[in-house]
């Protein structure tokens, strides 16, 4: 949505009149509300005997190993000890599956990526190729001025009046 020079200056206006009435002195002075959820130790607590384990959860506990190397083994010793004899194996095909679909997907956008910077490369080359062209077409021209008499250039001159160029 494109904004008029006027509709600009007004509001302009009105913020300066709002940051010299002090309405915005208190902005960034409110209180700091803790982040929701669970943080990576209550999440680790809890897990529960009998709990349903969902992919979601052994995704979360990939996340957390990103960050914090060592804390996939710890959950999955702590859900071993609660009695699930497979998180292990569900925590690697999850991982497995997850892993895939991101090289996946960075693949493509590496080719998206080539594709974009190729086509860029050839524009520059086919741009260079115009300017080259331009020029050598600017060299042979003034070559062919230097070439003309100061009668023939008086007369490419009265032409080039008469014509309006």
């Amino acid at each position: 949505m494109r904004v008029s020079k006027d509709e600009f200056d007004q509001l302009c206006a009105a913020y300066d009149a709002a940051e010299q009435a002090g309405e915005f002195d208190q902005l960034f002075k409110g209180e700091i509300h803790p982040r929701e959820g669970p943080n990576k130790e209550e999440f680790l607590h809890s897990f529960s005997t009998g709990m349903k384990l969902y992919k979601s959860t052994f995704l979360k506990i990939y996340g957390y190993e990103l960050s914090y190397p060592g804390y996939a083994e710890k959950a999955l010793a702590w859900l071993e000890m609660l009695g699930c004899s497979k998180a292990r194996a569900y925590y690697s095909g999850v991982v497995v599956e997850f892993e895939h679909q991101h090289e996946k997907e960075l693949k493509s956008a590496a080719h998206w990526y080539k594709d974009q910077c190729e086509n860029e490369w050839e524009n520059m080359k086919r741009k260079a190729v115009r300017e080259s062209r331009k020029q050598r077409e600017v060299e042979h021209l003034k070559a062919d001025l230097q070439q003309k008499s100061d009668r023939e250039l008086l007369i490419l001159l009265q032409m080039l009046k008469q014509s309006g160029a």
